[in-house]
């Protein structure tokens, strides 16, 4: 029996140290710009009655030290929909209009919207505003997380 256990602790001894290869390590260099709220969100939603409301979402560059030794400039459109209208609904501080330039070291930048009370929005319109990336400095960087879908291409507020 003690010869049993011996070949079954050998055994798996042997089964432990062939499942122990050395693991290289992948390093991906696809630089990237996301737009996402503090919570990583990329929809919110927007109470009609509050007034003065300052919502803020930031634009996050992921770049390697190969991309970031100069400025990169990254540009977003403001998309609103036919339900809302800006210095009624909303405003963008101008200091967060685009483009917004990055610094090598900076890695994310707010965009700040002013929201102010307003009546009810229609339901049969669309009222929502969104922010989506554009363009960036460096043509190989991509817009959105890397991957088919380009998630947080884009931020979509919605007025209720």
């Amino acid at each position: 029996m003690t010869s049993i256990k011996h070949i079954v602790c050998f055994a798996l001894a042997a089964l432990m140290l062939c499942a122990c290869r050395k693991h290289e390590e992948l390093f991906f260099d696809t630089p990237f710009v996301r737009i996402e709220d503090a919570t990583g969100a990329s929809t919110m939603d927007i109470d009609h009655t509050l007034d003065n409301l300052l919502s803020e979402v930031k634009i996050v560059v992921s770049a390697s030290k190969n991309y970031f030794s100069a400025p990169i400039v990254v540009e977003y459109e403001i998309i609103p929909g036919d339900g809302i209208k800006e210095g009624i609904d909303y405003k963008v501080q101008p200091s967060a209009l685009s483009p917004q330039t990055f610094s090598p070291g900076t890695y994310s930048l707010p965009v700040r919207v002013i929201w102010y009370k307003s009546a009810a929005p229609d339901p049969s319109k669309d009222n929502t505003l969104t922010l989506r990336l554009t363009k960036t400095s460096i043509p190989e960087m991509t817009l959105g997380l890397p991957g088919p879908d380009a998630k947080k291409k884009e931020f979509i507020f919605t007025k209720k």
